[in-house]
């Protein structure tokens, strides 16, 4: 037992040098990113598969900082071996990760019977028409199995009436409806709280968000703007397919 002790002890000392020195580094490169983009958030710093280059985390954008700061790129990795986009993969992670914190804030249509086979993580504006076009097939893709998490982004940005409207939907007794209602053209009746709407539309950035509908799927993959229901639930099977068999 008490080398059993010992060599836990020893094991969580090496871990906490471990974690202190990657906080090190993390600060140290976002203090030489910052001189040069001062609104760059580093949100983590990992050893890339490229010897001698950290993978930067922005959120989920990706950089490539060598240790001392002095030399960054920013481009994909592949593993010709595997034949795999290791950067995108990374982003997807990112994406996830973020996606999954903010849905308790998302306005979900989700299938009627509970039963999920899969989530569709949208951008939306209330006056984009082809948010609205989607919006109106929600029904179908409910059938299908598949729910959706409603993100708010006011293309027009934090200080535009898509933004007050979207401020309006998101503090109404019923979200859902008042979503619905918004999407079929009805002005919402304009009022604050608490909101996410900020939030949602920086999320939206951060992710590389420039128009709406901005649809991702549950592993982060982003799938493009409005897709025919029809469309999208095949896009959506044929995928969970190539994951089973892959």
């Amino acid at each position: 037992m008490p080398r059993l002790f010992t060599l836990l002890i020893a094991g969580l000392a090496l871990h906490t040098g471990h974690v202190q020195a990657d906080q090190k580094l993390q600060a140290e490169l976002a203090a030489k990113l910052a001189k040069v983009i001062p609104d760059a958030k580093v949100t983590a710093v990992n050893p890339s598969p490229i010897a001698g280059l950290y993978e930067v985390m922005l959120g989920a954008n990706v950089l490539y900082m060598t240790a001392d700061g002095r030399y960054t790129l920013r481009g994909d990795i592949f593993d010709l071996k595997t034949r795999a986009n290791l950067t995108d993969s990374r982003r997807s992670e990112a994406r996830i990760a973020a996606f999954v914190a903010e849905a308790p804030r998302a306005i979900e249509f989700a299938p009627a019977n509970g039963k999920v086979e899969s989530t569709l993580y949208v951008f939306t504006d209330i006056d984009c028409g082809y948010c609205r076009k989607m919006h109106a097939e929600v029904p179908k893709l409910n059938a299908a199995g598949i729910a959706v998490q409603y993100f708010a982004f006011p293309r027009a940005g934090l200080k535009s009436e898509s933004y007050d409207k979207a401020v309006a939907v998101w503090c109404a007794k019923d979200p859902r409806s008042a979503l619905t209602s918004a999407k079929q053209g009805k002005k919402p009746e304009l009022m604050k709280c608490e909101n996410p709407v900020a939030a949602q539309f920086e999320l939206g950035q951060s992710v590389g968000v420039q128009g709406t509908p901005a649809v991702f799927t549950e592993d982060g993959e982003e799938i493009g703007g409005y897709i025919p229901a029809k469309e999208l639930i095949k896009m959506l099977e044929e995928n969970e397919l190539v994951r089973e068999g892959g």
